[in-house]
């Protein structure tokens, strides 16, 4: 099968689809033709640490992935952080009605305290520098 890639869209095409991308004005302007092992080596899974892109020449290539910007790692740490405070509500839920109610096992009082303590701690985590506190084991 023969292939067409495109760098402003970073995408290959087939050549037998190539008249129903045109009549449905999506063909790209600049896209090139490449030979069947260029397209079967880009199509592939990238090695680690690189994505496809289109070199100088328009053509398919391996680039570095760029770092996280700032914002991006903090996205990352503000979203682990969601995680982990319902990961703990949800252990702490069933141990606080418990509590509450005054039917705790004396062996899940502690189990209760240290996931609380956790769960606080969690709380003061700055996503922009994340220290992320030890969860409790069980």
């Amino acid at each position: 099968m023969n292939y067409f890639y495109s760098g402003s869209t970073n995408a290959f095409y087939p050549e037998e689809l190539r008249e129903v991308y045109e009549m449905a004005g999506t063909w790209p302007d600049d896209a090139v033709k490449v030979e069947a092992n260029i397209a079967d080596k880009f199509m592939q899974t990238p090695p680690a640490g690189k994505w496809r892109i289109a070199d100088g020449d328009g053509l398919p290539a391996w680039g570095d992935i760029p770092p996280l910007t700032h914002e991006q790692i903090t996205a990352s740490a503000m979203q682990q952080k969601t995680m982990l405070l319902a990961e703990a509500s949800a252990v702490i839920g069933p141990l606080k009605d418990a509590s509450d109610g005054g039917y705790i096992d004396d062996a899940d009082r502690p189990i209760l305290i240290a996931w609380q303590k956790y769960r606080y701690d969690l709380t003061k985590v700055d996503p922009a520098k994340p220290v992320w506190p030890t969860k409790p084991t069980e």
